[in-house]
């Protein structure tokens, strides 16, 4: 399905095309309601057992095409849509040329990391369901301008991980925590 704006025409996602959100009935699993809006997060009852992410199944790369390119046009489209919204922006964002899509972040921090910038991951062999990615800015914070040297995290960036960003940490072995399980993701040239 798509639909067609003044931005031309862009592609939603299965779960996107449906007219009406679906939520829980009380009593949890007698069935669904059909609502045309959502009235507050309390309406909503999600368990651990439902999928979070309906578009979770859908593959990235189809994801990545339906989104529109960043022109004027669309910031302008954005600006009438949302016009309160837009007014509160800074400056720089309203220019289409600081717009960039990331991809990958860094598992710890959250920090974006761009296509082809160096960063650090986890070996396959240790990671498990997601991909375990320590963005080059975190290695900088921790080790300074020696950073620069270093090809693989260490004890002093696992023990700041683990102080730092404790929730992260919380979710890993203690295996992900050794030099060995990493390796380092050189900047294409």
């Amino acid at each position: 399905m798509t639909r067609e704006s003044s931005i031309g025409i862009v592609a939603l996602p299965r779960t996107l095309q449906e007219t009406s959100l679906k939520r829980p009935v009380a009593g949890g699993s007698q069935g669904y309601a059909s609502s045309s809006k959502l009235s507050s997060l309390d309406d909503w009852s999600l368990s651990l057992e439902e999928e979070l992410d309906p578009n979770w199944d859908i593959d990235r790369d189809v994801l990545l095409q339906a989104l529109p390119e960043p022109t004027q046009d669309l910031l302008d489209e954005m600006a009438v849509r949302y016009p309160q919204q837009f007014e509160t922006l800074p400056v720089q964002v309203k220019s289409p040329h600081c717009w960039r899509l990331f991809v990958k972040f860094c598992f710890f921090s959250g920090l974006p990391i761009a296509e082809g910038e160096l960063h650090y991951r986890v070996v396959d062999a240790v990671a498990t369901a997601q991909e375990i990615v320590l963005s080059h800015e975190v290695m900088e914070a921790v080790n300074g301008e020696s950073a620069e040297i270093l090809r693989l995290p260490n004890q002093k960036t696992f023990r700041y991980l683990r102080r730092h960003y404790t929730q992260q940490s919380g979710k890993l072995d203690d295996v992900v925590f050794q030099r060995t399980s990493w390796e380092v993701v050189l900047p294409e040239v």
